[in-house]
């Protein structure tokens, strides 16, 4: 009896024996497998890290390199870091200059990362292979030489003066202009400043605009101005909001030409700041007509005559495109030139694209990564993210957010 015991009392010792040593087996399996993707998971993140520095050191080689010379055509892989496991590379290419005095080029800027095979990698040597590539991050932007080159950018703040814009937002987002205006001035030496507003007459459907500051260089003068149309003003019936026919008007009055109100003689980087509560296209909710954005193709055609003048407002973003890509400037003289757009848009409505027209006639950079509007013809590529654009409200504790969008400015695409 007394062995029947032991018996049994080891027949359940050792299944239970090895069922435990089986589940701390899986466990310490577990583990290790926990550990080593933990591993993998924070090399990698390294690996993202060095490839990001490796880019921007691209880019900060690529302004120096420009600064000294004027005809600088971007550099070849060169190893930035190496070590037994992982090769860091850097590489500029060169996308070609953005005028004609050679002051403004495209610039790619790429940080590599790959696998080392044992080859031996000289810092500061070019990267003769050897590897296989891990990740790439790349920097794209447009560099501006300040050394000799008589840069002067010129920021045209463009501003909605539609009904719909009350004199209590109009008086939030003219502070908020004036303070970035301001900013401007502080911050970039060679900077000139307009201010440009529009409307649209509601009764005989005429597009308009009037530069209510030139281009100027004074602070003082650069923020004494006032509404030019819609509520509180004598022209309250220049109400609407449709910029892209007002841009037309524009381009048909030769305003960037010689003599002209925005004449840009000597420009050689041009920014574009719009502040606006406008829809994106079509007719808005009350059932009304071409207040918004672009030209939309659910609107009337006679729309966009400007009374009889002769001419056509470019449908869907044409008019923006014309801008970027520096038709309307070469038009009027002055080849070679592009521009960018910063749009702040305070309509939160979903309706009629508001917000993905406001993001697609933005340029590329700030922090938008939200809806955009499809534009085939976006010289500065279609649907790329993020965008400068905000979609927020214009009182007076906002205006950082936009201050920090025109510091992205200066320092990407002014090289301050």
């Amino acid at each position: 009896m007394r062995f029947a015991r032991l018996t049994s009392s080891r027949g359940f010792i050792l299944p239970t024996l090895v069922s435990f040593i089986v589940l701390i087996t899986i466990l310490g399996v577990i583990v290790v497998q926990v550990s080593l993707q933990s591993q993998a998971s924070s090399v990698r993140q390294q690996n993202i890290q060095q490839a990001q520095l490796a880019s921007a050191t691209a880019m900060d080689f690529a302004k120096e390199q420009y600064e000294i010379d004027i005809n600088y055509l971007g550099s070849p892989e060169v190893v930035l870091s190496s070590n037994d496991q992982y090769v860091t590379t850097y590489e500029v290419v060169h996308g070609g200059f953005t005028n004609l005095a050679n002051t403004q080029a495209t610039i790619t800027a790429i940080g590599r990362v790959y696998d080392n095979d044992g080859t031996m990698h000289t810092v500061g040597a070019a990267y003769t292979g050897g590897g296989t590539a891990i990740l790439d991050r790349s920097i794209r932007g447009k560099l501006t030489r300040s050394a000799g080159s008589g840069q002067s950018s010129r920021f045209i703040f463009i501003v909605d003066n539609s009904g719909s814009m009350s004199i209590e937002e109009w008086n939030d987002s003219k502070t908020t202009i004036d303070i970035a205006i301001n900013h401007v001035i502080n911050t970039v030496p060679t900077a000139e400043v307009a201010v440009v507003q529009y409307g649209t007459n509601n009764s005989i459907q005429q597009h308009k605009y009037d530069v209510t500051v030139p281009f100027t260089r004074d602070s003082a003068t650069a923020v004494n101005w006032d509404r030019r149309y819609g509520n509180g003003t004598t022209a309250y019936w220049d109400r609407q909001d449709h910029l892209a026919g007002s841009l037309a008007v524009m381009r048909q009055d030769t305003v960037y030409g010689p003599g002209g109100e925005l004449d840009l003689n000597g420009a050689t980087n041009v920014q574009y700041v719009l502040f606006t509560d406008a829809y994106g296209g079509g007719v808005p909710p009350w059932g009304s007509c071409c207040s918004s954005l672009k030209r939309d193709t659910s609107e009337p055609n006679g729309y966009f005559d400007d009374n009889g003048a002769g001419f056509t407002v470019e449908l869907e973003h044409g008019e923006f495109n014309a801008i970027k890509d520096g038709t309307v400037f070469t038009e009027d003289g002055y080849s070679g030139l592009t521009a960018q757009f910063t749009v702040i848009n305070i309509n939160q409505s979903t309706q009629n694209e508001t917000v993905p027209t406001s993001a697609a006639i933005a340029s590329p950079g700030g922090e938008w990564t939200g809806a955009i509007d499809a534009n085939p013809g976006d010289p500065e590529g279609e649907g790329i993210l993020p965008r400068r654009y905000l979609n927020d409200s214009l009182e007076q504790t906002d205006p950082d957010k936009i201050l920090a969008i025109l510091d992205e400015i200066f320092e990407q695409e002014l090289n301050i």
